[in-house]
């Protein structure tokens, strides 16, 4: 069995998940304003420079005003914003997922169009399995999530795209974890995304590689512009 190591938490992520922590037990409401960088670097015993750094990533979140020359002020915010975790794909900068889906499309929608092509008999196999469990509990959760567009990119039969998209699992998993808080505010938002992998499928199956590509970039095109909003 290979283990993988704990992550450590840097301290501006502890900082947050604790002003998170008191929003959610209303200890913090929305129009109250925080106390001065340096009472928070002192009450948390770490640095101002990171206390501003998780001040902007309260922002980034939507979670904090910063009024120049006024203070930090708690944001009458979403609630369903509050669940969202503090992970690196939140606390990336617009730019940069903006890049990763720039990546994910030039890797995915021609790799799908690849899959229609040269998939085996086991690849869809593999596939329809990961269907099958995400329709059966009506859920699709991270891991399931990159797993079909994993096994996608497998029945490319291109090692060194599946090589590429190994190299960005990491960040593809928390973004999609991410796109998911937001997206999955109601039951039918789910089942959509569900649909659309079924389309893809559909399309690969089917040996129609102009439907499978369409069918991925709108999928991909739709998750980041979910997200979009919410990052920095």
């Amino acid at each position: 069995m290979q283990y993988e190591p704990i992550k450590r938490k840097k301290n501006y992520e502890v900082v947050m998940e604790q002003i998170i922590s008191m929003i959610r037990s209303k200890h913090l409401q929305p129009g109250e304003k925080l106390d001065s960088i340096e009472k928070l670097s002192h009450y948390f015993n770490v640095s101002r420079s990171v206390i501003r750094e998780a001040l902007s990533g309260l922002k980034a979140m939507g979670l904090v005003d910063i009024q120049q020359g006024e203070g930090t002020f708690i944001a009458d915010f979403k609630a369903s914003s509050i669940s969202l975790p503090v992970t690196t794909a939140l606390l990336m900068k617009k730019e940069d997922i903006k890049e990763l889906f720039q990546v994910r499309k030039i890797l995915e929608v021609g790799a799908v169009r690849l899959a229609a092509h040269n998939c085996s008999e086991e690849n869809m196999i593999q596939i329809k399995q990961v269907l099958i469990e995400m329709k059966k509990n009506n859920k699709l959760d991270e891991e399931a999530d990159f797993n079909f567009h994993y096994q996608i990119v497998r029945a490319s039969q291109n090692k060194m795209l599946i090589n590429l998209l190994s190299s960005i699992s990491e960040i593809m998993i928390e973004t999609i974890r991410d796109a998911q808080k937001i997206m999955f505010d109601s039951e039918i938002n789910e089942i959509k995304l569900i649909k659309e992998h079924e389309l893809i499928y559909e399309a690969i199956k089917n040996k129609l590689p102009d439907q499978a590509e369409k069918y991925m970039l709108s999928h991909l095109e739709g998750v980041e512009r979910s997200l979009a909003p919410y990052i920095n």
